[in-house]
């Protein structure tokens, strides 16, 4: 819970009466107590020195768990759901990551494989615009390859960017697709132009399959936790 959360909780606790307020003193900052009383807070337990300034208690709060306690007779009050938000917030951040993380490793796998055919499969064709294509696709299948490795090594030390560099990846696959199907309406149906449709659209739609499955389950774990 965020410090002006904390704040406003603390708000809907009962003010003090300015009677009991005569001589005393906040223990936790040791200054007195003045008389502004929207700066003040009278904790639950109602004990003899139960009134502090709202900023001490925050302070208090915010220096460690198990805080929620009155420093004068340490029985401790309840924030409503001062803990359970935060550690929702990870739980699901940390899922989200792990999801990702998977969905990654197994693109690059799959894409790396599929390229790597595609780059065994292509050869010389007749067909003079047919051969620039090929060329072209043979040459971007590398580069592929190249910016995969990179993902791999970059993604360790930034996992935060792990849905920016898939996206990447995807777009720039998907261009290499277009490029593919380019070239298989201009050559004429034999056994490698059957291999390599039936590797790309096999690694291709697999890929994407996966992720929208991974995706799917971990969206059903976090709203039952939720």
């Amino acid at each position: 819970m965020i410090n002006n959360e904390i704040i406003s909780e603390l708000h809907k606790f009962n003010k003090p009466d300015k009677n009991f307020l005569k001589d005393k003193e906040c223990l936790i900052c040791l200054e007195s107590i003045d008389l502004e009383l929207q700066q003040l807070v009278k904790l639950p337990c109602n004990c003899a020195n139960c009134v502090y300034h709202i900023k001490c208690i925050v302070q208090l709060l915010n220096s460690g768990q198990n805080k929620n306690f009155c420093p004068h007779c340490k029985i401790n009050y309840t924030l409503t759901q001062r803990e359970e938000e935060p550690q929702l917030h990870v739980i699901n951040n940390n899922g989200r990551i792990r999801m990702f993380v998977t969905i990654l490793y197994v693109h690059i796998l799959s894409n790396s494989i599929m390229n790597v055919i595609n780059i065994s499969e292509s050869k010389d064709y007749p067909q003079e615009d047919a051969n620039i294509v090929s060329k072209i696709l043979v040459m971007c299948s590398f580069l592929k390859l190249i910016i995969n490795a990179y993902i791999v090594v970059k993604v360790k030390g930034e996992v935060e960017k792990i849905e920016h560099y898939l996206s990447f990846s995807y777009a720039f696959q998907t261009l290499l697709f277009i490029l593919f199907i380019c070239l298989l309406s201009s050559i004429k149906r034999d056994y490698d132009s059957i291999v390599l449709l039936i590797n790309n659209i096999f690694f291709y739609f697999g890929d994407l399959l996966f992720r929208i499955a991974m995706e799917f389950r971990v969206l059903n774990i976090i709203q039952i936790q939720n």
